[in-house]
């Protein structure tokens, strides 16, 4: 690290540039961004000079900007092959290999085993957070995969509302970077200041309130951690104190926190866009007490990547690195992320990759559905249950 640290230093002292007066009175952060990263030639667009900010990057991609803003091209380029022969990875297309193999050796990014890179697969809001967080040298016992996107907010890399979502877009990863070399050294001008607070700072989108200040859940399956004393609003209109969370990482089965959600295996981008369900809070008064259950779109997302990866690993299901379908053209795997309340189901407790990916491989073909619900008992976090049902 301490190599890449010197190659830093010596990138930001040579590549500053002078940002135009003009750029910090742009209309927007993203333009002054999206200027500056054209002009340095960090992130350019397609052969139109098309940003697409809209849309995704995958892990290709990111490796090229991550090279650009981080070493001097004259230098990359003169030692391209050297750089190209780093990179041992099997699914890197040519023309990425030299800035794959020079963040490689330099350890800004990693693959996943086996000697794969991941180059075509998106690139989720952690990762990109990691790579950055990287790139300033920041101990990594300071933050974790799963707390990157935490971490970059701390350091006002990037506003939150940038980081939500399964994948980053082109626009928020221009400011991300943007900011990145702004810390780096190099001249961009004034960055807009951010104090985050805590609740913004949760793992996901900022948590909304209602005027009485009870809690909405979050319903873009960004994670919400729950504290001893949040209020949350039912879905009857009532409000449900949560008074004790200590088993929430603690659970007497679990081994202790759960990790990152899933990285992609194999290419994500062929499967049906499934799409999360409405957040749910239900709640239920009963002689044996006050239950809450709060429907878990983070945790539903971690089993429908863990679906994702065992469908890629097994070749009833994927075939000569595509999504394999019927002779008709149906797909074989087809998924749900809701369940019917009268059809029989499994659950499970606490999280077990297994028992997603046993049942699937006995029987790949057909309907896998699946949800996660937090259980509360009396104010008391008590699990957060996998339900899961096959229909061949």
């Amino acid at each position: 690290m301490k190599r890449v640290i010197n190659i830093l230093l010596s990138a930001a002292l040579v590549f500053t540039l002078a940002c135009p007066a003009s750029a910090a009175a742009q209309s927007s952060e993203l333009d002054a961004a999206v200027a500056y990263l054209r002009q340095t030639g960090v992130m350019v667009g397609d052969q139109n000079g098309e940003m697409h900010l809209d849309r995704g990057l995958n892990r290709a991609e990111m490796a090229a900007i991550l090279a650009r803003m981080t070493v001097n091209q004259e230098h990359l380029m003169a030692d391209k092959a050297f750089y190209a022969g780093q990179c041992t990875f099997t699914d890197v297309p040519e023309w990425a290999q030299v800035y794959v193999g020079y963040c490689a050796t330099n350890y800004i990014v990693a693959g996943y085993g086996g000697g794969l890179y991941g180059s075509y697969d998106p690139v989720t809001p952690a990762a990109a957070c990691t790579v950055m967080l990287r790139c300033l040298g920041h101990p990594e016992t300071d933050w974790s995969f799963r707390t990157a996107v935490q971490k970059a907010v701390q350091l006002n890399l990037a506003p939150m509302e940038s980081l939500t979502g399964s994948e980053i877009s082109r626009g928020g990863m221009a400011i991300l970077v943007y900011r990145t070399m702004a810390q780096l050294g190099w001249d961009t001008g004034d960055i807009p200041e951010s104090n985050p607070t805590e609740e913004t700072i949760n793992y996901g989108k900022p948590l909304t309130r209602n005027a009485d200040g009870s809690i909405n859940v979050p319903s873009d399956g960004s994670q919400y951690v729950p504290q001893a004393g949040d209020v949350i609003r039912c879905d009857d209109g009532s409000n449900y104190t949560i008074t004790d969370v200590s088993r929430y990482d603690a659970n007497m089965f679990a081994s202790g926190p759960l990790g990152p959600l899933p990285e992609p295996t194999c290419d994500w981008s062929q499967f049906p866009e499934v799409e999360l369900p409405a957040a749910e809070v239900r709640r239920s008064t009963q002689e044996n007490g006050d239950r809450l259950y709060i429907r878990n779109l983070y945790e539903t997302r971690r089993m429908l990547y863990t679906l994702y990866n065992a469908v890629g690993a097994n070749p009833e299901t994927w075939q000569n690195g595509t999504l394999a379908t019927h002779p008709s053209g149906n797909p074989k795997v087809r998924i749900s992320l809701t369940i019917d309340t009268d059809q029989g189901t499994e659950s499970f407790w606490p999280w077990r990759e297994r028992e997603i990916v046993d049942p699937f491989n006995s029987s790949p073909c057909g309907t896998h559905c699946m949800e996660a619900w937090d259980v509360y008992k009396d104010g008391v976090f008590i699990r957060t249950e996998y339900i899961v049902l096959h229909v061949s």
